[in-house]
């Protein structure tokens, strides 16, 4: 008897055992073939309060550089602002000496002017009444010496006949009289001239014998001193009055400092010390001068007391009117802390700087500094030399902190 032929059904269950095997398998090789999950990464550690952590390489893209505090030598020094201005030793204020009027004027503001040289001309009432004078003591001299000539000539006249018993003594003693009167008139006449001579040199005007014409008649303004004209206040017409401002000359070739410091710095500066003096339009460049006074009086307003300064300018770079720092009252050597002025930030007003407590760790500290020299901080408090800070970099260390310390950081 023929088997029987197997049915459909008999045909799908092996298709169907094979191919949940199949899928058993895949799925137990992919098991095995993935990865073991990575372990949790571990959480970077927490920087202390006001401390900045920072990886090498984080360090070397900042361009971070530690260097040791350093202790040097200094002389105290105090610094002060003040302004320059003219040497009033070495600066005339020329007034007109009459009432007149201005015809010419010879110079403008900026000329260079030697002593002695016009600065103007005037002409006034007062030149026309000295020429007056000086002619009538001049006339009177002549007619004066006229007659003690003559008189001279009837002493001696009187002396020969008295010899020859022509004439009395008395006469004599007449003759020698007048001779006497006229002398004492002639020294009279002399002091007069003299007198009226010192009126026209009062007024610029030497010359001694009369003018022709307009010649002498103007009364010249002449510079007292060489100088720099810093102003001209009058102009052709002007009409002046005795006073009268005409110009300012002064030789800028020394100039004041006047300093400006607290009541509390006086025992620092005394007459004769040295000074520095710095001005911006000279970045990094120091004027010598010497302190020539100390102010006898406080200003009430301000409590500070000024210090006048004598200045070298033999090659006019200074200007008056400059503002200026002034450093002076230098005391003892002592040897104090300095750090690059590029390591100190401010934080909340404050000084600060960051000290290396370990390799990428890095500490804030407050200090107390004081005045820089040559890029150089003077550290007064907070820092020991030796101590290693961040020199350069400290910028980006300073946001880091203020990033940790905001709620956005």
């Amino acid at each position: 008897m023929n088997a029987e032929a197997p049915g459909p059904k008999s045909r799908i269950r092996p298709v169907l055992i094979g191919g949940v095997l199949l899928a058993v398998l895949a799925a137990a090789y992919f098991t095995l073939r993935a990865p073991a999950p990575a372990p949790e990464a571990a959480a970077a550690p927490k920087a202390p309060d006001g401390s900045v952590v920072l990886a090498d390489a984080a360090a070397r893209e900042a361009g971070l550089v530690v260097d040791a505090a350093k202790s040097v030598t200094r002389r105290e020094q105090l610094e002060a602002p003040g302004v320059l201005a003219i040497d009033e030793r070495r600066t005339a204020r020329i007034g007109s000496p009459v009432d007149g009027k201005v015809i010419e004027v010879f110079v403008e503001i900026g000329d260079r002017v030697g002593q002695g040289k016009e600065l103007a001309h005037m002409i006034g009432p007062v030149v026309h009444d000295a020429w007056a004078a000086y002619r009538k003591a001049i006339a009177e001299r002549r007619k004066t010496q006229m007659d003690l000539k003559m008189a001279i000539q009837a002493d001696e006249r009187a002396r020969r006949l008295f010899a020859d018993k022509a004439i009395s003594e008395q006469e004599v003693q007449r003759a020698s009289a007048s001779r006497v009167s006229a002398e004492e008139a002639l020294n009279i006449i002399e002091t007069e001239v003299r007198r009226s001579e010192e009126e026209l040199e009062h007024l610029g005007i030497t010359n001694s014998e009369d003018p022709s014409g307009e010649a002498g008649e103007q009364i010249p303004v002449k510079a007292p001193l060489g100088g720099v004209v810093l102003e001209k206040l009058i102009t052709e017409g002007t009409a002046v009055t005795p006073g009268t401002p005409l110009f300012v000359v002064s030789d800028l070739a020394s100039l004041w400092a006047l300093a400006e410091i607290d009541e509390t710095a006086i025992s620092h500066v005394k007459a004769g010390l040295p000074v520095e003096v710095s001005v911006s339009a000279y970045p990094g460049e120091a004027f010598t001068g010497t302190i020539t006074w100390v102010a006898d009086m406080i200003n009430p307003k301000t409590r500070r007391v000024t210090v006048r300064c004598a200045l070298p300018n033999p090659q006019g770079r200074l200007k008056p009117e400059m503002y200026a720092t002034v450093m002076l009252g230098e005391g003892e050597p002592r040897p104090v802390v300095v750090v690059p002025a590029s390591s100190v930030q401010d934080i909340d007003g404050k000084p600060i700087v960051f000290v290396e407590e370990a390799k990428g760790r890095y500490r804030r500290r407050d200090v107390t500094v004081g005045p820089e020299r040559d890029g150089a901080l003077e550290v007064k408090t907070g820092l020991r030399a030796g101590e290693r800070i961040v020199v350069t970099g400290a910028f980006l260390l300073k946001s880091e902190l203020l990033k940790s310390t905001t709620p956005e950081g």
